[in-house]
């Protein structure tokens, strides 16, 4: 990697030019140097040249891979803040960087893979002379730098080459436990039949449905004995969490906003201006109709979305929080509400729908802890399909979705299984 960075200064100080000169050097041989081993000291970041004009100072960085160009520009900007700070009472404003090139070798990238990393957040642009591939990067702030941006990317890219270079993996899911065969007493489409009993009706909205006191009556009696006989017989205690998620939440969250974004509902709040809908509604009242485009014009940029896992506000609700080891752990339900996700076309009857309700467990401990409770959930899921609703049933080895690409791997042991998918074998109808 080669940058070029600006850090601007609360003031111009000519009379610091030496100081500058020394932390330079203490870069160079210590700041950089912190956390790299003797073997790859060649691949550490440097500052190849630096020039103080007014109250800008300019800094050349080169780097390998070993605290990478923009980490460096992070340690000098703190070490230049104390020094600078200290002894002529001058701050560091801010660090903008208007040229980061990178160059990556050893990597065969063309066609779509190109045009892929050409499209990325912060390419300017992408060039391939050989095996070896160039990304000159767009302006970066510090806010940029201090998330990471840079090694995101860079990450990203290595995906996209490795991925474009091998075949597409073809997921196994190892049978674990299998229940015994039942005889199967119903054929019909659930959904042709609940209609026509009257116990549900397809809902304007796709993929939604109005149910009708038999059907919630059904429903209710389900999630009561998931409630009873899994969570509560477990320790599990209930937890109400809000169903709008604000995308800084989300964000945390492995998965989804980088893999996933297209499966999500967004949601744009209002300004509270009625003036700001004067448009909108003058034009509903004369058409009859509603003009989204007037609508859009009104709404503030997506904020929220609608929970797609149900889970998120548990892990922000523990976040920041120092826990002691002898009050673990912990484990709650939340039954209130829907969950959301957008299935497009993949809609089918009431088996795939984009507004469900669900029972969800969150639970966290050590290690040892977290394992023995998966486990116990499992077999008690599995003891209330076969015994209590006497269904079909089998559990599968598996992997998060935010792990898809890796391998089930060694499941001869319950702590080396990353999670057990629990199916109902489908049927002809």
């Amino acid at each position: 990697m080669k940058l070029t960075c600006h850090i601007n200064l609360s003031r111009e100080t000519p009379e610091s030019v030496g100081l500058i000169g020394e932390l330079v050097e203490k870069a160079n041989r210590e700041t950089f140097l912190k956390g790299v081993s003797e073997a790859y000291r060649d691949e550490a970041a440097r500052i190849e040249g630096w020039k103080l004009e007014g109250s800008r100072l300019t800094v050349e960085l080169a780097s390998g891979s070993r605290v990478r160009a923009p980490s460096a520009v992070l340690r000098f900007r703190k070490l230049l803040a104390e020094e600078l700070g200290r002894k002529f009472r001058v701050g560091v404003r801010g660090v903008e960087v208007p040229r980061l090139t990178i160059r990556l070798e050893g990597l065969k990238v063309e066609g779509d893979v190109l045009r892929r990393i050409r499209g990325l957040e912060y390419v300017g642009e992408a060039d391939v002379e050989g095996e070896t591939l160039t990304l000159n990067l767009n302006p970066l702030g510090e806010a940029e730098l201090r998330r990471n941006a840079v090694d995101r990317l860079l990450g990203l890219v290595l995906k996209l080459a490795e991925e474009a270079g091998r075949p597409q993996a073809v997921e196994v899911h190892p049978v674990v436990m299998q229940g015994p065969q039942r005889p199967v007493k119903f054929r019909g489409d659930p959904a042709r039949v609940a209609v026509r009993l009257g116990w549900v009706k397809e809902f304007p909205g796709r993929g939604q449905w109005v149910y009708t006191p038999p059907y919630v009556r059904l429903l209710e009696a389900v999630e009561q004995i998931l409630v009873e006989e899994v969570a509560e017989k477990l320790g599990f205690q209930p937890f109400l969490l809000p169903k709008l998620i604000p995308l800084e939440v989300m964000r945390r969250m492995p998965g989804y906003l980088e893999d996933i974004p297209e499966g999500m509902y967004y949601v744009c709040p209002p300004p509270r201006d009625p003036e700001a809908f004067s448009r909108f509604k003058q034009a509903l009242r004369v058409t009859g109709t509603v003009k989204r485009e007037l609508l859009m014009e009104a709404l503030k940029e997506p904020d929220y979305v609608l929970a797609p896992a149900q889970c998120e506000p548990f892990w922000n609700f523990f976040s920041h929080e120092t826990l002691r080891l002898e009050d673990l752990p912990y484990k709650f339900y939340d039954r209130a509400g829907w969950t959301y996700r957008w299935e497009g076309g993949g809609v089918e009857g009431l088996v795939r729908v984009q507004e469900f309700r669900r029972v969800e467990l969150v639970y966290f401990g050590s290690p040892d802890q977290v394992v023995e409770i998966r486990d116990r959930v499992r077999d008690e899921i599995v003891r209330v399909a076969d015994k209590l609703l006497e269904m079909e049933w089998r559990v599968v080895a598996a992997l998060p979705f935010y792990m898809r690409g890796g391998e089930v791997g060694d499941i001869s042991e319950s702590r080396n299984v990353a999670a057990y998918d629990g199916n109902l074998p489908a049927l002809p109808w």
